[in-house]
């Protein structure tokens, strides 16, 4: 795809979801805070804003399609996911504004800028952090004997996509986690629809489980939802069911899935909820890319060396499919 300019009215950012939570019975302690300051007492009893998540809006100048696309990144990531690529390519967030959408970027609740809240005070656990070897097999890059610290003797899957070389700088990426916050979470990414949608979600992984949740929840804002590898599928109700079938899903799956046993059971949960929606008359699309004949992407197709190929795709559905309509 050519590299046309790409031409914007405004970027704004803010802070949307949470509230006011208050701690009391914490001791005072007298911390340096500053370099070369002196020690001061510092109080953490009062309030916190907590449970909030940040986005990041990027408006056209002279949009192309009504609709804005909100991107929602995976577990133990953040926005950095659609921007550019570890290997330093323009990412998602560039290709789609270059097909004229708007774009909004978002760190989830406790991710990224999104900010921590105290723990176990108020996040009910200790944070967990992504290691390399986890992400080295989680991520589908190869086997796990084919890892090695020393980057010259990494091995991955034959015809891997993601550009080994930047597998540290992936690694890089990765921030602390909760597994406690999924209703915080949901509650934020309700009310980020509720400012900018109805709205398009490209949701990767974890995210994508939160969007499957959310056209259950708020399909009137929902206009489309790209789910890029779901990690698995929500348990919804029956009313939940036919919500969620009003808005068409895309699933993107990409190679090696059966080489690992979580990928296989995430695969299957949502090979079954995508039948419960069409027997309710979901409109439900896979672009299984192995199937296609496309080989060797990762679990980051945003990321792997056809990345611009897979968002083709991506984009071709929506308005074929999804049936976007332009301005």
């Amino acid at each position: 795809m050519s590299a046309q300019p790409i031409v914007l009215s405004e970027i704004s950012s803010f802070h949307i979801g949470g509230g006011i939570r208050r701690l009391e019975g914490q001791l005072k302690r007298e911390v340096k805070v500053s370099t070369n300051g002196e020690a001061r007492m510092v109080d953490l009893n009062g309030g916190y804003h907590v449970g909030q998540l940040y986005a990041q809006h990027f408006r056209q100048a002279a949009p192309k399609y009504k609709l804005p696309v909100l991107f929602w990144h995976g577990g133990a990531m953040s926005g950095v996911t659609w921007e550019t690529t570890p290997d330093g390519r323009p990412g998602w967030q560039s290709f789609f504004l270059r097909q004229g959408y708007d774009v909004v970027v978002s760190d989830a609740v406790e991710r990224g800028r999104a900010s921590w809240a105290p723990f176990p005070e108020i996040y009910e656990t200790s944070p967990l952090f992504r290691t390399q070897e986890d992400a080295w097999t989680l991520f589908r890059m190869g086997l796990m004997e084919g890892y090695h610290e020393d980057p010259a003797q990494r091995h991955g899957y034959e015809g891997q996509r993601f550009p080994l070389e930047a597998f540290d700088k992936l690694s890089a990426q990765f921030v602390a986690r909760w597994t406690t916050n999924n209703e915080r979470t949901l509650a934020a990414y309700e009310k980020l629809l509720d400012r900018v949608g109805p709205a398009i979600i490209i949701a990767h992984s974890q995210g994508g489980w939160f969007a499957q949740q959310i056209a259950a929840q708020k399909p009137e804002h929902v206009a489309a939802i790209v789910a890029i590898e779901p990690a698995g599928a929500p348990t919804l109700n029956g009313v939940e069911f036919e919500k969620a079938s009003r808005v068409p899903h895309l699933y993107v799956w990409g190679d090696y899935c059966d080489d690992h046993a979580a990928w296989k059971g995430y695969k299957a949960k949502v090979l079954q909820h995508c039948e419960l929606m069409r027997d309710r008359g979901g409109r439900i699309f896979q672009l299984d890319l192995p199937k296609e004949g496309i080989r060797g992407n990762s679990h980051m197709p945003m990321m792997d060396d056809n990345s611009d190929h897979v968002a083709t795709l991506v984009a071709d559905w929506l308005l074929k499919e999804a049936k976007l309509i332009s301005e």
